[in-house]
């Protein structure tokens, strides 16, 4: 069942500003939830963004700037292939 932090995740590691409407699209759900998934990252102090109008840009999430798979990467010191861990 996908969270509001797979949807963070997916903000952090793209980097773009995201509406309601990008994140239900990309994760095929509602966009009343993907709305709701919003509401949280924007009123959570867990989450730093930057808004502009409806969209909403994720900085960081707590003191972490880099999405996990970044920091993998980094860990391994190569790309994990997609077989080793499921990414949606």
């Amino acid at each position: 069942m996908l969270s509001v932090n797979d949807a963070a995740e997916f903000m952090l590691e793209n980097g773009g500003y995201f509406t309601a409407k990008k994140l239900a699209k990309h994760f095929d759900v509602s966009t009343r939830r993907a709305s709701s998934w919003l509401g949280v990252i924007k009123s959570d102090v867990k989450y730093h963004t930057a808004n502009w109008g409806k969209s909403v840009k994720l900085l960081g999430i707590g003191s972490r700037t880099i999405c996990i798979s970044e920091l993998q990467k980094r860990a391994l010191m190569y790309k994990r292939p997609k077989v080793i861990y499921c990414e949606s």
